[in-house]
């Protein structure tokens, strides 16, 4: 299958080609510069370069795609970013998914996978959440431009037939993010704080299962589904970062209140706070998914062991 992707150099996508090349599909990647576009190339694919926000490149690059992936994103590496921060990354789930639906019109698509986030149920206070709960009313800043991506992308299948399916993802953790790789090294130096009781869950997703999610849902249509993507134990703060700790030869982390951590991480440190679980039976069922990594743990090993690090 000819398959086109944004954000194909990005922690997701580069898996994500990888996995598609492996699989036998014809895979075109949008890269916005030669070093990008060598590093698609690299992986695989063959690059176009150009420019997501521009509408008539999006269509040229689209020419003869039976399958469009749109991955790409722009989160701000700080620790407390700024709205300004986030522009970007609102831009491309507004302004770049409007110009691929468009572009969409003009192709006859099997699949159109859009990747979005599980944090758009926001604080479930623990409790587990499936795609067809409704989503809170209010919805962070940050995030505001995602729901709207998806009220998009939605609309357009019911409107076009735009065979659209919508991935939320946990969060992503990989060797390659950034994220992660700032998270281990501030446990390992103590400087990541248990925030609150410590009690509230996380839910991640390995990017490389991540990737598979994304393969499936290109080969196998499932037009306006909306899909969880998560591993199989969602953990409370302070046991993962105790693990983590103890795997590093770390000191224990210590904790900190929200209130004071909002002052050194502003929303970061709510969204820390926030405690959601995420339930998956419906991509296991529909599209035959299921995690390689089905704790943190074990994708943890696995980073540990790209990283060239020993894990007791």
């Amino acid at each position: 299958m000819r398959i086109f992707v944004t954000g194909g150099t990005g922690v997701l996508g580069q898996p994500t080609i990888r996995l598609l090349v492996a699989r036998g599909h014809q895979v075109f990647a949008l890269a916005r510069n030669s070093e990008r576009a060598q590093a698609a190339a690299n992986l695989g694919a063959t690059p176009l370069v150009g420019d997501l926000f521009d509408a008539n490149f999006v269509r040229a690059a689209m020419q003869g795609a039976e399958s469009v992936l749109h991955l790409a994103t722009a989160i701000p590496k700080k620790v407390a970013p700024s709205a300004n921060d986030w522009a970007l990354n609102d831009r491309i789930r507004r302004e770049g998914t409007q110009n691929l639906l468009n572009a969409a019109q003009k192709h006859n698509l099997r699949s159109f996978v859009v990747q979005s986030v599980a944090f758009l149920y926001g604080d479930t206070q623990g409790e587990w959440k499936r795609e067809d709960d409704p989503l809170p009313r209010n919805i962070s800043r940050n995030l505001k431009s995602a729901a709207e991506m998806e009220a998009n992308v939605l609309a357009e299948y019911k409107i076009n037939a735009t065979p659209v399916v919508i991935l939320r993802g946990a969060s992503f953790y990989a060797a390659t993010a950034y994220s992660t790789r700032a998270m281990l090294d501030s446990i390992h130096h103590r400087r990541f704080p248990i925030i609150g009781s410590g009690e509230q869950y996380w839910h991640w997703i390995y990017v490389d299962d991540m990737a598979r999610a994304v393969a499936l849902a290109a080969e196998h249509p499932a037009p306006g589904e909306i899909f969880n993507v998560a591993d199989d134990w969602p953990f409370h703060a302070a046991d993962g970062m105790n693990y983590m700790a103890a795997q590093l030869n770390a000191p224990a982390p210590f904790k900190m209140s929200v209130l004071l951590a909002q002052v050194f991480a502003g929303g970061t440190a709510k969204f820390l706070a926030q405690s959601a679980r995420y339930r998956t039976e419906k991509i296991k069922k529909m599209l035959g998914w299921a995690p390689k990594y089905p704790t943190y743990r074990e994708g943890l090993a696995e980073i540990f062991r790209q990283m060239g690090k020993r894990v007791s």
